[in-house]
């Protein structure tokens, strides 16, 4: 591997690594859903007592807020 390359990769971990940092820890029993970054944005999904939470950090911003999503569920 070519040193800008690796230096890429370095950049992106230590930028997701902060992102995962700023967003709220998880509680015991919280599960993550998925994770995935759109347009400047990182999200995390997690469950917790039946209820989906969505966090998210703003990488312009560097800000994070987290919300409880209401899921439909189908019988």
């Amino acid at each position: 591997m070519t040193a800008a390359p690796a230096v890429l990769l370095a950049v992106a971990a230590e930028l997701a690594k902060s992102a995962k940092d700023s967003l709220p820890k998880l509680q015991d029993g919280e599960r993550i859903q998925r994770e995935w970054l759109a347009d400047g944005i990182y999200y995390r999904e997690t469950q917790f007592n039946g209820e989906v939470f969505r966090s998210q950090y703003d990488f312009k911003q560097r800000k994070s807020r987290q919300i409880a999503v209401k899921m439909d569920v189908c019988d």
